[in-house]
């Protein structure tokens, strides 16, 4: 699957996503660099990842469940609307899903059971104001309200995406967690198995 690096992303990537909980306590002594965003979502809240055209809402079926994420290419920028024919993830407590916009079938789906506690890094950040954020950096992070999911930016460009996965109060990313990525290009989900990030699904948009 060119484009993704997939290769490189399964043997780095599962250390970048422990790092998720490091930089967020490490934030407060931070001097040289911006600030990172660390903000908590909440239903109808949504955001966006610079240099991509990439945005997420968080939406909430009924009252007795807990937040999901929604996460998508968009048709044009800033109008949050999922492209026709790219694919979605949908993450939640209890695991994710893979779909094509437009179509009724999940493609790939896989269960997950939470870590425990709150997030690690999660007691830093503030709630979205106004409903609507853009993340601009790697050091920047998304907590799930309710949840334990936590998302950031991940690579360089021209290959920026997403990565959203299951975090708990020890920060770091168990066996049998997934590290699901999105970008421009498309989608691909990691195992953690052993303490490395093996490849268990990829797509690229449109196919």
């Amino acid at each position: 699957m060119r484009g993704f690096a997939m290769r490189r992303l399964a043997l780095g990537v599962l250390a970048a996503a422990v790092l998720v909980a490091g930089e967020c306590a490490a934030a407060g002594s931070a001097h040289l660099r911006r600030a990172p965003l660390l903000v908590v979502v909440n239903t109808n809240d949504r955001f966006t990842v610079a240099g991509t055209r990439l945005a997420c809402r968080v939406v909430r079926r009924t009252a007795n469940v807990t937040n999901r994420l929604v996460c998508f290419e968009q048709t044009n920028a800033l109008i949050f609307r999922p492209r026709p024919g790219s694919y979605e993830v949908e993450l939640s407590e209890g695991g994710f899903g893979v779909s094509r916009v437009g179509a009724t079938r999940t493609v790939f789906a896989r269960p997950e059971v939470a870590p425990g506690g709150e997030p690690s890094g999660s007691a830093l950040a503030t709630a979205l104001l106004g409903g609507t954020g853009r993340l601009e950096g790697r050091r920047d992070r998304v907590f799930v309200s309710g949840t334990n999911i936590v998302c950031r930016p991940f690579g360089t460009a021209p290959k920026e995406s997403l990565l959203c996965v299951l975090l708990g109060r020890d920060g770091h990313v168990h066996d049998g967690t997934y590290l699901v990525f999105i970008s421009d290009r498309g989608v691909f989900v990691a195992e953690s198995q052993n303490r490395r990030a093996v490849t268990v699904f990829q797509r690229l948009h449109g196919r």
